[in-house]
């Protein structure tokens, strides 16, 4: 299964960089993403957070759909930094995987 990043060219440089050979733009996405949701080619997902929020809804129903497995979905910090919000993406994945809210130290 393969690693399919989506974000600015700054983000998708990097991975290219790290030798991640799939990557598109956001702006590629919003017309495929669907589409890349149900390539069983792609094993993981890593998209940036700001694409994510422009791309919720569509995000949001394939996380619902239990009869998939793959791909998953990770959401990341593009160039510019982390968005501020009340819950993080990546605590709420491993909370819904686990069954456990991991604890934060202070």
């Amino acid at each position: 299964m393969e690693l399919l990043v989506i974000g600015d060219e700054d983000t998708r440089t990097g991975f290219k960089l790290a030798g991640v050979t799939r990557t598109c733009s956001g702006d590629e996405a919003k017309m495929h993403l669907g589409e890349m949701l149900q390539d069983d080619s792609i094993g993981i997902i890593m998209i940036t957070e700001r694409y994510a929020e422009e791309n919720r809804e569509v995000l949001s129903r394939a996380r619902k759909d239990k009869k998939r497995l793959t791909p998953v979905i990770v959401e990341i910090p593009d160039s510019t930094g982390p968005i501020t919000r009340e819950t993080d993406p990546l605590q709420e994945l491993i909370r819904r995987a686990l069954g456990a809210q991991i604890a934060e130290e202070e």
